[in-house]
């Protein structure tokens, strides 16, 4: 750097300000009004490469004296200021930045201010100049504040902003504010009340914003420019999304620590600059270092089983977002990887601890809390492996409550009070106490009584609550009773299912539970019923009735088929009537016997009377063919058979016509038909010649006749087929041998299909002219055999 050597007038003077960079160029107070001419660029423009350009001056409140600066800007290396008034000095200049220029602070005595300022080359080739004129009175400047002095937050649609003034608090009254929408082209401006801060309300909280900020003119501030732009960041208006992953089981993680993984994320990351997060422990034991801005969304901690805070929030420079919290539970459950560790609560306010002599820390702290309570700390130093705590004023030890209790060991003797919170304690063991246990108060609930069989059933429960179970539970009891009769069964206290095994089937039991402590066994639960199942079918035997079942069901169904198939078959296929029941069988069948028997009766009267076989003897009978449903009939009024015969030396005797023994024959019998003649013979015989010879007896063959046996039998059936018929009579009337029959017969044809009963009715002016044969009626048939 180059000082400049200085000329004081007391009259004029005049102050050359150089620069500190080096240059060639000197400062001649002498020659100052040629400063003009010098530069041949005088009032350049100023976009040209040397020209300068917002040359001003101005006074700024001190403390003491007001003090002046000059700034202005040009592109040159070297810039050079002439301060005139009554006296010169040279005053070190300094660069901003690229373009702008700064003076020091130099004295000014009331009254004008001239300066020039020149800027030339390192060669000193070109030249650029300017001057500055003003006076004292109009030169006091107040601000513009800088960024660093200016602090805003925004909160709920307003915005709060805040000016640190500095020296200058003093002159100033009020400040105007002006702002617009970020990238918008029109400003707003609002003035504050005071001169300190300003609220501005009814903003949109998405919306980015730019602020200028400038004083209030007054005497004390006859100029107040206006501020850089401040940008404004939109306001954070929700809370991170935080998640959180545990792990203990990292094999670089010691024993009694666990890994938190803290992330989180927030819906208008672009706008956050930083995020703030705080761990801290629920018991309230101080930490030095709690807090951690970092820029990341994420947090890896090592932290003991303690219960913990996490809170995260996000930041900008108009503020914060809302906190967003997690809570790290504690780990009051026993670990394989814990110590040896025994509690004893002497007193409302102490208790013992001792464990393991293989632990080599010296700083110890110790956590303790009932269930809902937030836990107390006392952190101590000792080398021994036991340890009384005393005059405990957080909580009082109450009866029958159960107490946590977590042992904490810190490696470095100096951090028996926590420094950091990350990686600071691990976790030695846990325990629980009782000041005094007491016996339940409840029972257990829930009883349920589950897949119960023929010789078991299952028991479910719930357990006690901590507060109604007042001790350390160590089991249950279990009362089934069968025909009065109560057994009691102890289980385990860490199960809350049973089985209760060999019960009698198809009987009723009741259930009762109750649990129990070092004091004694609680409350009894309310009566639980069940019955067994009864004995169960086998499986063969279930097979077995199902075979039965389907059988009978097969049989139903068979018969109910038989009869819808039986009565199908009467409906649409109806049976043919029985030949052997027609009454013309039936007539036929009685002249058959009448033929029979005759030659039986002829050989009789030939004994008795001389009858042969040149003489006709007709035979009259007393005994009348009657059916066998109806009752006898008198003999008063009954026809004589008048039997016809010729004598016929070839013709067969009477034995040999008589039909084989396997001639169909009716269930009457006739064998009294022969005694019955024989008595009428004997009685009432008359021997006759032949009257007309031409009349003959044609012969008779085996076939012309049916078994005497059979009998005369009228059946209530209208007709017969012709097959049927001639089946009994084809023998009988082979060719024309019935030449006459009494009137009464219909004559019968081979030929024919059905013929028509007839009957003999004893009485000829009977009503029945139907044909049909009823019970009283009495077959006389007359019969001409030629």
């Amino acid at each position: 750097m180059r000082k400049c050597s200085a000329a004081f007038y007391f009259t004029l003077g005049f102050i050359s300000l150089c620069t500190t960079e080096a240059s060639t160029g000197s400062c001649d107070c002498q020659n100052v009004n040629s400063l003009k001419d010098k530069c041949n660029n005088t009032e350049v423009d100023i976009s040209h490469l040397l020209g300068v350009y917002d040359l001003t001056c101005f006074m700024k409140h001190t403390k003491s004296d007001p003090v002046y600066i000059c700034e202005w800007k040009n592109e040159g290396n070297i810039s050079t200021l002439y301060a005139l008034q009554r006296k010169c000095r040279c005053i070190t200049v300094h660069k901003k930045n690229a373009t702008a220029w700064i003076s020091d602070t130099f004295d000014v005595i009331n009254g004008n201010l001239i300066a020039h300022v020149t800027a030339t080359t390192e060669d000193q080739s070109r030249c650029s100049y300017k001057n500055f004129s003003g006076i004292s009175s109009q030169m006091t400047r107040c601000g513009p504040p800088s960024k660093q002095n200016v602090t805003f937050k925004r909160s709920s649609g307003h915005l709060s902003v805040e000016v640190d003034w500095g020296d200058e608090r003093t002159y100033i009254e009020k400040f105007s504010v002006k702002y617009r929408e970020f990238s918008a082209t029109m400003w707003k401006e609002q003035q504050s009340k005071n001169h300190r801060e300003f609220i501005m309300w009814n903003l949109t909280s998405s919306l980015s914003y730019e602020l200028q900020i400038h004083c209030l003119h007054n005497a004390k501030c006859a100029q107040c420019p206006l501020s850089e732009v401040i940008m404004v960041p939109q306001e954070l208006t929700d809370a991170p999304s935080i998640k959180w992953e545990i792990q203990d089981d990292i094999h670089f993680i010691s024993a009694g620590q666990r890994k938190v993984v803290v992330m989180w994320e927030h819906a208008k990351s672009e706008a956050v600059a930083d995020y703030n997060v705080t761990v801290r422990k629920v018991s309230g034991e101080p930490i030095n270092q709690d807090s951690f801005n970092i820029k990341d969304p994420s947090l890896n901690l090592i932290l003991s089983y303690s219960a913990y805070n996490i809170s995260v929030r996000a930041l900008n420079s108009a503020g914060s977002s809302p906190v967003s919290s997690i809570a790290i539970e504690k780990m009051d459950e026993w670990r394989d990887s814990f110590g040896p560790l025994s509690v004893n609560i002497t007193g409302n306010n102490s208790f013992s601890l001792s464990w393991s002599s293989s632990v080599s820390s010296v700083c110890y702290s110790v956590e303790w809390w009932a269930k809902g309570q937030i836990p107390a700390f006392r952190p101590f130093y000792e080398k021994q492996t036991h340890r009384e705590i005393t005059d405990i004023t957080e909580s009082i030890f109450q009866p029958y409550t159960r107490y946590y209790f977590l042992l904490h060991t810190r490696p470095d003797a100096d951090t028996c009070n926590m420094k950091n919170v990350n990686n600071s304690e691990m976790t030695y063991s846990t325990a629980q106490a009782y000041l005094s246990e007491g016996s339940p108060i409840s029972a257990p609930g829930n009883v349920s009584i589950l897949n119960i069989t023929r010789h078991s059933s299952v028991i479910t429960w719930s357990p006690v609550s901590e507060e109604d179970l007042r001790g350390f539970l160590l089991g249950y009891y279990i009362y089934y009773t069968e025909d009065n009769n109560e057994i009691p069964l102890e289980v385990d206290p860490s199960i809350n299912r049973f089985e209760l095994l060999n019960l009698e089937s198809n009987r009723a039991y009741r259930v009762q539970l109750s649990a129990f402590t070092a004091a004694g066994e609680g409350q009894r639960s309310d009566f639980k019923h069940f019955e067994t199942n009864p004995t169960e079918f086998t499986a063969l035997s279930s097979i077995i009735a199902a075979v039965i079942v389907g059988i009978i069901i097969l049989l139903l169904a068979v018969h109910l088929s038989c009869r819808l198939l039986h009565r199908a078959k009467k409906l649409m296929w109806p049976s043919i009537p029985n030949p052997e029941n027609s009454n013309a069988v039936q007539k036929i069948e009685i002249a058959y016997e009448l033929g029979i028997l005759e030659p039986l009766n002829r050989q009789r009267l030939e004994e008795s009377e001389g009858c042969d076989s040149s003489t006709l003897c007709v035979v009259e009978s007393k005994r009348e063919a009657t059916p066998l449903s109806s009752p006898p009939i008198s003999q008063t009024s009954v026809k004589p058979t008048i039997l016809l015969l010729s004598e016929d030396e070839d013709s067969p005797s009477i034995l040999d016509e008589i039909a084989p023994p396997d001639t169909p024959t009716f269930p009457m019998d006739f064998s009294k038909t022969d005694s019955t003649l024989s008595t009428s013979v004997d009685n009432d015989v008359t021997s006759l010649e032949s009257k007309d010879p031409g009349v003959t007896i044609s012969n008779m063959t085996r076939s012309d006749f049916i078994p005497a046996s059979q009998p005369a039998v009228v059946f209530m059936s209208d007709y017969t087929t012709m097959e049927i018929f001639q089946q009994v009579t084809m023998t009988a009337i082979q060719g024309p041998s019935i030449q006459t029959v009494n009137p009464e017969f219909v004559p019968v044809h081979p030929g024919q299909d059905y013929i028509r009963q007839s009957c003999f009715a004893r009485n000829r002016q009977s009503d029945n002219s139907s044909g049909a044969c009823n019970g009283a009626e009495v077959l006389n048939p007359e019969i001409t055999v030629l």
